[in-house]
């Protein structure tokens, strides 16, 4: 999939309706009430184009987009930060493994840099966790 919403904003109150437009959707709705969602979130859905780790809204911006796919106020997702998590999907036997990473919050800007030094993946933590979550 794609940008969950196009919320090119500073305003957070503007996110919020954003977001809540984009529950209210009939094909959202529909999609929500007969699958199970997962997701992370790519620039527009954290607030500006191409945004990263400037982005000065980003942590309340984070709790946005948590609160849209349903993450429970105690899941541990909601003291780190970024917007990854694993999930396990099948039955029993035949069961997958599906790894959302998060290549916003701690991205640096975008430069022209032909040698690649930029950073896409999370921070320590997050770098930790990946591994964590893929030996399992």
């Amino acid at each position: 999939m794609d940008d969950n919403v196009y919320a090119d904003t500073l305003n957070m109150t503007a996110l919020d309706s954003i977001y809540a437009r984009q529950n209210r959707r009939s094909g959202h709705r529909t999609l929500r009430e007969s699958t199970r969602v997962i997701g992370t979130w790519d620039d527009h859905d954290h607030g500006a184009n191409d945004a990263g780790c400037s982005y000065p809204k980003r942590d309340r911006s984070q709790a946005h987009v948590l609160d849209f796919m349903d993450v429970s106020e105690d899941h541990p997702g909601r003291e780190r930060a970024g917007v990854y998590s694993t999930h396990t999907c099948g039955p029993p036997g035949k069961r997958a493994k599906v790894i959302l990473l998060d290549t916003r919050h701690h991205r640096d800007p975008i430069t022209r840099d032909p040698i690649g030094r930029q950073r896409y993946f999370p921070n320590e933590e997050g770098t930790s966790w990946a591994r964590r979550s893929g030996s399992g």
